[in-house]
């Protein structure tokens, strides 16, 4: 049920995103100003660089309209919203900034493939790119904070939930396909004292190489195990409360350079070398290692979910007990051990399911609880599961009673938007705006 603005409006994010890659693609474009709010400017290159993106979306196919003006709209309410995110003194911490960065690289690295293709086709390494995209990405975090801000007290109640639903003739209700009520219990088997003792003991060697006088970065690029190993170990500044308590604390206790005993978190076992301490907040380094278990190990978290299903089934204990009880799934935990869709409904459709998920639950049938299996998680981890097939709903038109779910975030959507819309007419009474005459055709004006 989204608009058309709203996916254009995803389109220029990405054009945001790395809009240095997109004019670097297609050419430089001779630059002008087309648009200003308040001491904010538009420019030709920051459109054409977003319409380029929304060509080759596949959104563009079906889409009717100037996609230009739409874009150009939706520029011109983000800088509405940065200025009143400034207004309003919004604050973007340097953790949250440096974790957006660093995934937006990631982002950058998954469509070149690598750091070096990159280096190649622009002559910049994808640091010197990101340093470029700072101020743009920080901008972009006012903006989400300032509309999170604004929107953050929209609920909706079941009367406008049936008014919704009631807007829409049956036939042209949304038909979803087959969907699945499923829930499983995943039980991470405990890692014996001797294990964690030799991984310590591992660790406890390489710190006194650091100490010794070798890089710790060095140390930590060739031995963490952490996806910050190619970064050195680095991790960037953290305010206090953002990280594992038992990591933290570790951390804290050290003096800038000092590098720890090992310690233990719910991630691994950790080196941790404080690099400053700035406020609230501190820049650290790490290496870390996942103690592993052995068969012994696999085979106890096995044997906890066999007696559990045991209990479920002689009514002992339901199933959504005895997942908040025991999972260690923190993504379905929550729901009793259910899955949901994005909206909190129950309900999967099928194309959303893991493919070996899905070859399971074919084996089975509505109402098994599958005996424990271990699976595979990561590149050399494994853990046991058990699988509860509750319920198939077969392809429907979205009802009140099995959609109820998926229609309220509709609605709230829909509230959102408008409170959105009100307020951006508002505000745009409050701001100086000029747009260039070429794009008189779009109507963007104050009293819109």
């Amino acid at each position: 049920m989204k608009t058309t603005k709203y996916i254009i409006k995803a389109i220029l994010v990405l054009s945001i995103l790395i809009p240095t890659v997109a004019s670097a693609q297609e050419g430089q474009v001779v630059d002008k100003i087309i648009a200003k709010v308040d001491d904010k400017i538009i420019l030709k290159s920051e459109l054409e660089s977003a319409y380029i993106q929304f060509l080759t979306s596949p959104q563009a196919q079906s889409f009717q309209g100037d996609a230009k003006c739409v874009l150009l709209q939706s520029f011109v309410e983000s800088k509405v919203m940065l200025i009143m995110s400034e207004i309003d003194s919004v604050e973007v911490g340097e953790s949250r900034l440096d974790y957006e960065i660093r995934s937006r690289g990631q982002q950058i690295i998954q469509r070149f493939g690598s750091e070096e293709a990159i280096q190649q086709a622009y002559g910049k390494s994808l640091d010197q790119i990101m340093n470029e995209l700072r101020p743009s990405i920080e901008e972009q975090i006012r903006i989400e904070e300032q509309e999170n801000n604004i929107l953050a007290d929209i609920t909706v109640t079941p009367k406008e939930v049936r008014k919704f639903y009631n807007r829409f003739p049956q036939d042209s209700l949304p038909l979803y396909s087959m969907e699945y009520e499923i829930g499983v219990i995943v039980k991470e088997p405990d890692v014996s004292d001797a294990e964690k003792e030799r991984v310590k003991k591992v660790l406890l060697d390489i710190r006194e190489r650091a100490l010794n006088g070798e890089s710790f970065e060095i140390l930590a690029t060739f031995n963490s195990e952490g996806p910050s190993a190619k970064d050195g170990g680095n991790l960037g500044f953290a305010s206090r409360g953002t990280m594992d308590p038992a990591y933290e604390a570790g951390a804290l206790s050290l003096k800038p350079g000092e590098i720890s005993m090992p310690v233990e978190s719910s991630f691994g076992i950790h080196l941790i070398q404080l690099v400053e301490k700035r406020g609230n907040e501190y820049q650290t380094r790490h290496i870390i290692m996942s103690p592993k278990p052995n068969e012994d190990d696999l085979a106890k978290a096995s044997s906890i979910l066999e007696d559990l299903r045991n209990k479920i089934l002689t009514d002992s204990i339901s199933f959504e007990q005895a997942a908040q009880l025991v999972s260690d799934d923190e993504s379905t935990k929550v729901n009793g051990g259910f899955y949901a869709d994005q909206f909190g409904s129950l309900r999967i459709p099928a194309n959303s399911l893991e493919p070996e998920l899905f070859f399971e639950i074919d084996k089975m049938k509505e109402g098994d609880i599958s005996m424990p299996q271990l699976i595979e998680v990561g590149t050399d981890a494994k853990v046991a599961r058990i699988i509860y097939y509750k319920k198939k709903l077969p392809p429907h038109r979205a009802n009140l009673t099995d959609d109820y779910e998926k229609l309220k975030a509709a609605t709230t959507q829909m509230k959102k938007s408008l409170k959105r819309a009100e307020y951006i007419k508002e505000k745009m009474q409050e701001v100086y705006l000029e747009i260039d005459p070429v794009f008189n055709r779009c109507g963007i004006i104050k009293n819109q």
